[in-house]
């Protein structure tokens, strides 16, 4: 992933309609990859297992260099300091080379920053979140969950969805036959609040009130707030509109990750999670490029583990695809993604259900 963040920066400084071919290259490695490469169920011994934490935290700062670009070309402020440093990296003279930027050409910013940004900031923050021992680990996860201006990521996810997945209570957890689009709007409301009355039920038990510095939901709003702000004064209007462009398709790309990842599945309440509540793949291109997200099992089944240490579940249920191609079917053909789940959920049924959770699904 920061090699591709790194081509994203040659390629976005570049200005105009290079944004858009960057997005057909990264496709075309995720797609053909997935399609081609087959399925990685391995789970190697790790000698260095500190130089892949790196990994995750090296997103962080590369990314902000592409968002940076973005933002900047879709305004008019000049700032020396930093188009010398891009010239540099990249031999683009990027205070050139965003004149004649068009509309059409801010959308491929938009389109591609929102997809990087889902997976270079909003997965790694959801491996470091699950960190809760670790006060850097969860800092740096919510300042990444800050630029999608989701807050309340970092706790319903931990704190709700672990415990509620397969619920009808659970915002994440799509039920069968619903529109995404739908969903989307459902789950990012409910998601918000239930962040609040986690963080009510938080404060009350350390004698603190709800509107207070300790509210996690607060500070996540203004971090938000401050990077909306880093926005203006690099793009202006413009560059406030390209990054809130850009949030809101991380968060709709987060969303669409939520409704396949449980689509359709369900559990009694009172018992425990187990394999059989996820969907899972084992795509070699998804599970490198997503830090083993795809192993959704076991990271439900122990969400505090390192993405390394998660094994494939042979025996769990399986997507037909890889994640990218899943995501743009859920998005742009959402009909043919639910045809397509019908005879698998079915199988579900059959397959894995208890005789209380087929019940649930009549």
């Amino acid at each position: 992933m920061p090699l591709l963040i790194l081509m994203a920066i040659y390629l976005g400084a570049m200005g105009q309609y290079w944004a858009w071919v960057y997005l057909l290259i990264l496709d075309t490695i995720i797609i053909a990859g997935d399609a081609f490469l087959g399925d990685d169920k391995t789970t190697p011994e790790y000698r260095y297992p500190m130089l892949l934490t790196i990994l995750v935290y090296i997103n962080f700062p590369v990314y902000l260099i592409f968002l940076t670009i973005a933002i900047y070309m879709s305004g008019s402020v000049s700032l020396p300091s930093f188009e010398q440093i891009i010239y540099l990296v990249t031999g683009s003279d990027i205070a050139l080379t965003r004149h004649g930027t068009a509309v059409w050409h801010l959308a491929g910013y938009v389109f591609t920053g929102g997809l990087l940004m889902g997976s270079a900031l909003t997965i790694p923050a959801h491996e470091l979140v699950h960190h809760k021992k670790k006060k850097i680990d969860w800092l740096i996860g919510n300042w990444m969950m800050a630029f999608t201006c989701d807050s309340a990521f970092a706790i319903e996810h931990v704190h709700g969805h672990h415990k509620n997945v397969g619920l009808a209570t659970d915002p994440a957890t799509a039920k069968r036959g619903e529109s995404f689009y739908l969903f989307f709007l459902k789950a990012s409301l409910q998601e918000h609040r239930d962040g609040w009355k986690i963080e009510n039920e938080r404060l009350k038990k350390r004698g603190h009130g709800l509107i207070s510095v300790y509210n996690r939901m607060i500070r996540g709003y203004a971090r938000s707030f401050l990077i909306l702000a880093a926005a203006y004064y690099i793009g202006g209007f413009g560059g406030v509109v390209v990054f809130l462009g850009i949030s809101v398709f991380a968060k709709l790309f987060l969303e669409i990750v939520n409704y396949m990842e449980h689509y359709g599945l369900v559990r009694v309440p009172g018992t425990p999670v187990a394999p059989h509540h996820s969907w899972n793949t084992n795509k070699r291109v998804s599970s490198i490029l997503l830090y083993n997200l795809t192993r959704h099992s076991h990271h439900h089944e122990q969400g505090s583990l390192e993405f390394w240490k998660l094994r494939p579940y042979p025996g769990a249920p399986e997507m037909p695809y890889g994640y990218l191609t899943t995501l743009y079917l859920v998005a742009f053909f959402p009909g043919a993604y639910r045809r397509m789940m019908e005879p698998r959920l079915e199988d579900w049924r059959n397959t894995y259900a208890t005789e209380e959770e087929k019940v649930l699904m009549s």
